[in-house]
């Protein structure tokens, strides 16, 4: 469509057209649009984004400090303690070096922070004239300038990408399509001399890319296909054999002098069908000298080849003779393959994409693409079949991680580029058909191109720039702009919301002006990094998840009870741990009893409290032992019974839903629907008492505050060396016995004091003979006038003594009446936590319940371990646990006699009646 132009001036044999310029124009617009998108965050601050980018950034330092022999040799002893860590083999060494060397070419009138932060926008914005450069040679220059004005848009592109993203991503794209560029062209070059050089240079930045994100193994797939298939529609191979046999070794050469990916490039799958495809083009274009006097032959001949090939590959495959890759490029390459593997599962980017997702990022350019590929389909000739063989590969293997979408992204931009690119061509450039006269009995007819109208193709530009510019701008909340509308996550703690906060910053600050220089932080690990390199402390595990095992522990320690969790963090050499909890201030309310006003939050959207599922199963923990069936809201055995529970920083209040006029439908127990509320309660205060195993040295701005709409609350905890574990058993080995049956009954006891009203509701399915025999004795009158006659503080309330209905019987009876009978234990593992209402026995006779009932005032660890599986639960207080305290709180008659913990004044815990009522 760009044909001809009014010259402008020469250089050399190259003649500069007004075309040219416009080119220029679009190009610049293109690489502008793409700064502006990629830069969008800064509004919420300048910082390195997500997780990786600063180990990135704090290993290009390395290098810049020390040298880059020394960071060859770089053993890291601050992270993955105590083994440490090799950088250059278990990192993106190609991002690295490439970096440092840019900076010190263009960077040294500024900062390292501030080039890295800004690295991933100019090479993605310079990528976009790569696109240009490479969708030219496969389809002409106007698909080529469509192709950079969607890559300057493209969100999943963009979202890795973006301001601060100094990760793998950007610079393994722009060398991995560079690379491509070249290959195709060498392919198309007629010259041997120019095809070679452009083969040589395109090996090595393919390989220098595959150093620079493991992603870049995926065009290993087209080159490979796009070798097989070549001979099938290109007669004359020896260029593309010469092209092919280039491109494959100094891509070898180039991977193999990195650590990472280094040999295991070349033995593993990405360089053995590489070399494979090459082979075969070399062996086919002897075929196709051999078999030139017939193209039948030919074809038979390279066929039969094309399955002998493939048969050793398959041969070499089930024999295992290469090196295995990780199971997320198995799984990409094989999508139905399941991961059976929590820890990979729980990384969001390796969630698989929904149908909704590629239209909500591709939106129109899945029609253009679809026109595309039908006519690259069409022509089949070799630049058509490289692009087809981009788009279908693209999709294909993005199925299966949301992080691969960029390739999906890629394939879709090139096949969108070339269709809109002939139906504007069709459109724009009509052919008139035009009769000449006869000839020999016959009409001969020619066509001729002639432009249409001035109306006509403003009409269709205008059209379709429309089209383009709906999901740049629409719908409001998930158009293309929203989509990269994003704060980095250092900023919002990588949450949801759009808001920024200096949690993180502040808390890694505290850190490294506050904590041992030789301190050893735990944390979930994601954080490593940022404890690592803001907090400059050794950390456990953080994001390279080079040992599963040790995450897999981390796991356990969280997801464990408070003795196995205690344990394990002694055994990782913890000297503090690291939690990270996100809640929303839903509204400041009344505490029933200290009737203060409290602030009541929401919990989720990005910390601990979101993850905990994931680190339950990485853990090796039945899930539906902790959580509701809602899969998110945890049961009261989380926050009882795992040390997760108990560092973050909040406790359950009650269940509600929001409806239109606010609050509504408040229930003490979890129903389908509704919404869980809790109050802040720091479980290990800062006092630094030595009976706890842990306490709280840092709480963050956010959390501090209790006027802050989103907390992200950053907690540090010192681990207590000094405090002996007491694990019940191995805490490497979480046993996963269910629960038992908490389901509430159909009723409930209402048993009315002098202080009030407390309702209880049962556990029939839990302990069957024990409700059956509070109900039988509370429907006869049992309980009525008798006291709640022992009280624990921060313990237990005890009553259901008939000895205690009478002011003036012998006090050093009391406790020992019953109701005649016994009922034999139902013991469980129903935790022993506040409100649990359980019986009393004797010490010595686990069957020697009868009719004396407690109920449980706090949630403690010691009660735990005194109560747990030894005391038949049976209920729970739903309502009147504000009644519960204010009995506990009546004076006793203290002392040190056996009677100390007994009330003064049996009146002021009088049983009026305890009545048995449906729900």
């Amino acid at each position: 469509m760009l044909q001809g132009g009014k010259p402008l001036f020469r250089a050399g044999s190259f003649e500069f057209q007004t075309k040219h310029l416009l080119i220029i124009a679009v190009l610049g617009m293109a690489f502008s649009v793409a700064v502006i998108m990629r830069a969008y965050p800064i509004k919420y601050g300048a910082y390195l984004n997500e997780f990786d980018p600063y180990f990135d950034y704090r290993a290009t330092k390395y290098i810049l400090d020390n040298g880059l022999d020394a960071y060859w040799k770089w053993h890291d002893t601050m992270s993955w303690y105590p083994e440490g860590r090799n950088i250059a083999a278990t990192s993106q060494s190609g991002l690295h070096v490439t970096a440092a060397i840019l900076y010190s070419m263009f960077g040294r009138g500024g900062s390292l922070l501030d080039f890295t932060i800004m690295f991933p926008v100019v090479i993605g914005s310079l990528t976009v004239i790569v696109v240009f450069a490479l969708v030219r040679v496969l389809s002409g220059t106007t698909a080529g300038l469509f192709a950079a004005l969607f890559f300057a848009l493209s969100p999943p592109i963009i979202l890795r990408g973006n301001l601060g993203w100094f990760k793998s991503e950007p610079l393994g794209l722009f060398f991995g399509l560079l690379a491509s560029y070249l290959f195709i062209s060498a392919i198309r070059h007629r010259e041997i001399k120019y095809a070679i050089p452009k083969a040589v240079l395109g090996g090595l930045l393919l390989g220098l890319a595959n150093a620079s994100w493991g992603g870049i193994q995926y065009f290993s797939i087209p080159v490979a296909l796009f070798l097989l298939a070549l001979p099938f529609f290109r007669r004359d191979l020896t260029i593309p054999m010469y092209v092919a046999v280039a491109f494959t070794v100094f891509t070898l050469i180039s991977a193999a002098g990195f650590p990472r990916p280094g040999m295991s490039f070349i033995a593993g799958l990405p360089g053995i069908v590489m070399i494979g495809s090459t082979v075969f083009l070399v062996a086919a274009n002897f075929v196709s000298k051999i078999s030139k006097n017939s193209e039948r032959a030919r074809q038979r001949n390279i066929t039969i080849l094309l399955v002998a090939f493939i048969a050793i590959g398959f041969g070499l495959v089930a024999a295992g003779a290469y090196i295995s890759p990780s199971f997320r490029y198995i799984n990409a390459v094989f999508p139905g393959v399941s991961s059976q593997n929590a820890l990979v599962e729980s990384v969001a980017e390796h969630l698989t994409p929904t149908v909704a997702d590629y239209f909500v990022d591709f939106s129109i350019l899945i029609m253009f693409a679809g026109f595309g590929a039908w006519m690259a389909f069409q022509r089949r000739n070799d630049t058509a079949v490289f692009a087809l063989l981009l788009g279908i590969t693209g999709v294909y293997v993005s199925a299966t991680f949301a992080r691969l979408l960029v390739f999906a992204s890629i394939g879709i931009i090139v096949m969108a580029s070339i269709g809109l690119y002939e139906i504007t061509r069709s459109i724009l450039e009509h052919r008139e058909t035009q009769t000449f006269g006869p000839q020999k009995g016959k009409r001969k007819e020619a066509t001729a191109k002639q432009p249409m109208g001035t109306a006509v193709r403003m009409t269709y530009v205008g059209i379709v720039i429309a089209m383009l510019l709906i999901p740049v701008f629409y719908p409001p909340n998930s158009n293309w702009v929203a989509a990269v509308d994003v704060p980095t996550a250092i900023g919002n703690g990588g949450t949801v919301f759009r808001t920024t906060s200096t949690d993180w910053i502040d808390a890694t600050k505290w850190i490294s002006q506050h904590t041992e220089k030789d301190a050893v932080i735990a944390s979930w690990w994601d954080y490593g990094y940022w404890i690592t390199t803001l907090g400059e402390r050794t950390t456990i595990a953080d994001n390279a998840t080079i040992n599963q095992t040790r995450i897999e522990s981390i796991a356990k320690m969280f997801s464990g009870d408070e003795q196995s969790g205690i344990k394990i963090a002694h055994d990782l050499k913890a000297d503090y741990i690291v939690v990270y909890a996100v809640g929303q201030l839903q509204f400041t309310g009344k505490q029933n009893a200290t009737g203060t006003d409290v602030p009541v939050y929401t919990l989720g959207q990005g910390g601990e409290e979101s993850k905990k599922n994931w680190i339950m199963k990485i853990g090796g923990y039945d899930t539906g032992k902790y959580i509701e069936s809602d899969g998110f809201t945890p049961k009261p055995f989380f926050w009882t019974n795992t040390l997760l529970g108990k560092l973050i920083p909040f406790e359950p209040l009650t269940y509600a839903s929001f409806g239109p006029n606010g609050l509504s439908n408040s229930q003490p127990v979890y129903q389908p629907g509704l919404v869980q509320l809790y109050t802040k309660n720091v479980k290990y205060p800062a006092s630094g008492d030595p009976s706890l195993p842990f306490h709280l040295v840092y709480a963050s701005p956010s959390f501090e505050s209790n006027s802050s709409r989103i907390t992200t609350g950053v907690m540090i905890y010192k681990v207590n060396k000094d405090y002996v574990p007491h694990p019940t058993g191995n805490p490497y080995k979480p046993t996963n016995a269910t629960l038992a049956d908490m389901t509430p009954g159909s009723q409930i006891a209402e048993i009315n004091t002098s202080q009030g009203m407390i309702k209880v509701e049962f556990f029939p399915k839990a302990a069957p003979k024990t409700v059956d025999n509070f109900v039988s004795l509370a429907t006869a009158g049992f309980y009525n006038g008798t006291a709640f006659h022992r009280i624990v503080p921060g313990f237990v309330i005890q009553g259901g003594d008939p000895y205690t209905k009478n002011g003036t019987a012998n006090r050093n009876l009391w406790g020992t009446g019953g109701p005649g009978k016994t009922v034999n234990a139902e013991f469980t593992d129903i935790p022993q936590t506040r409100g649990i209402v359980s019986m009393a026995r004797t010490a010595s006779d686990p069957n020697s319940a009868g009719s004396q009932f407690f109920i449980v005032l706090r949630d403690d660890p010691q009660i735990h371990s005194v109560l747990d599986g030894k005391y038949t639960a049976f209920g729970r207080v739903i309502q009147g646990m504000d009644v519960v305290d204010k009995i506990a709180s009546k004076p006793t008659i203290g002392g040190s006699g056996a009677n100390s913990d007994q009330i003064r004044n049996p009146d002021d815990a009088r049983v009026y009646s305890v009545k048995i009522v449906p729900r």
